[in-house]
C-alpha cells in the first residue's frame, strides 16, 4: 500500500518496456511513512505541528485536521492501532527484506540500489509492476474491506506529507523527544499525552 500510494508515475522508457508503472525511491522513505501509520498519535502531532508552524492556515484545513484528530482518539487508534517499531540508528525501523523478497517473488516488483566501497547499499528504487497495480486497484482495494483504513491514512498522509522525502520525514520525527530519546533496539512509546495537551493548546478545547 505504501509502494502503491506514494510512488510517481514511470517516466523512464526503459522501464515502460518492461511493464513496470510507478517508482519508490529510498527505504527510508518506506520506513518513515510506516512509522507514521503504526503510531497514530505522532500522525496527530505532525498534524497539528503543520497548525503550529502556520504551514497552514486556512480554516477547512484546520478544522478537518482538527475533526480527523478527534476521530482518531474516539477511535482508540493510538492504542488499537499502533504497531511498535524500534528505534534504530535512522530512526523508526523494521526489517523489510523478507517482504520485498515476496513481492518480487510474485511478481509485484522489481528493485535497484548501489552499493558504495565500503558495502554499504545506498539509493534503493522500487518499480511497481503493472501486475501490483491491477492487483490492488481491481481486487485489495475493491474486495478487502479491512484495507479501508489503510488506504484511508495512506490518503491522508499523502495529502500533507506526500511531498517528503524520507530525509525530510526522518528529521521531523527526531524532533519529538521521546522518539530521539529512546535507546537503540528498544521499542518507541507512544506521546498520546503530548497531543492531549498540544491540541488543547491549539484549539482550546479538550481532545479527550
Amino acid at each position: 500500500m505504501i509502494l502503491y500510494y506514494f510512488s510517481d508515475e514511470i517516466e523512464d522508457k526503459e522501464k515502460e518496456k518492461n511493464s513496470f508503472k510507478k517508482k519508490f525511491k529510498s527505504e527510508v522513505r518506506i520506513q518513515k511513512i510506516d512509522f507514521l501509520i503504526r503510531y497514530p498519535d505522532y500522525l496527530a502531532a505532525e498534524l497539528l505541528w503543520l497548525i503550529e508552524s502556520g504551514e497552514i492556515t486556512s480554516e477547512i484545513k484546520k478544522n478537518e485536521i482538527k475533526s480527523t484528530i478527534k476521530q482518531m482518539f474516539r477511535d482508540n487508534e493510538p492504542e488499537i492501532k499502533r504497531e511498535d517499531m524500534l528505534r534504530y540508528f535512522f530512526g523508526a525501523y523494521e526489517d523489510i527484506d523478507d517482504i520485498i523478497a515476496f513481492l518480487v517473488s510474485v511478481g509485484f516488483i522489481e528493485y535497484t540500489s548501489k552499493r558504495s566501497s565500503i558495502g554499504r547499499v545506498y539509493e534503493k528504487a522500487y518499480y511497481l509492476t503493472d501486475l501490483a497495480c491491477k492487483k490492488i486497484e481491481n481486487e485489495i482495494l475493491t474486495g478487502l474491506e479491512k484495507v479501508t483504513w489503510y488506504q484511508k491514512r495512506c490518503e491522508l498522509i499523502k495529502k500533507y506529507f506526500g511531498s517528503l522525502s524520507g530525509s525530510e520525514l526522518k528529521f521531523r520525527q527526531y524532533e519529538h523527544k521521546e522518539y530521539k530519546g529512546t535507546p537503540l533496539n528498544e521499542y518507541i512509546n507512544g506521546i498520546q499525552f503530548e497531543v492531549v495537551e498540544k491540541f488543547r493548546n491549539i484549539f482550546n478545547e479538550e481532545l479527550i
